[in-house]
């Protein structure tokens, strides 16, 4: 089973509160071995005016860490892309090795609903 964590985080903007959803994971594997092959990846939503719904999936995989970012603007998104290298700089001021930095158009593409046969569990 994959560890996931969901909870949401209020943000103050101009505009009042918004939520961030969030759920964090981590891949399987048992082992010492298999240990330094996980991937830890945090998934979150937000949606505040003017920039409209933004998506991002950072993963951490050994030293690097990938970002991955979706807005629903077009706007938006060439905002995010004009400011990659930024990102970067304060990936390695937080210690952490940047990865791969990218900006997409739209939404995240969907998980595969669970195979049949299979439960969801929604209490966790």
């Amino acid at each position: 089973m994959v560890p996931r964590w969901n909870f949401e985080i209020p943000f103050l903007t101009q505009q009042g509160t918004a939520m961030a959803q969030f759920e964090i994971s981590r891949d399987g594997g048992g082992n010492e071995v298999e240990a330094a092959k996980r991937v830890w990846r945090a998934r979150f939503t937000l949606d505040v005016e003017p920039a409209g719904p933004v998506h991002a999936l950072v993963s951490l995989s050994g030293e690097r860490t990938s970002v991955r970012m979706w807005a629903e603007r077009p706007s938006t998104a060439a905002q995010l892309r004009a400011g990659t290298a930024e990102l970067s700089q304060a990936l390695s001021r937080a210690e952490l090795t940047p990865g791969d930095i990218e900006i997409r158009d739209g939404s995240p593409p969907q998980p595969a609903p669970a195979r049949a046969g299979h439960f969801l569990d929604r209490a966790s």
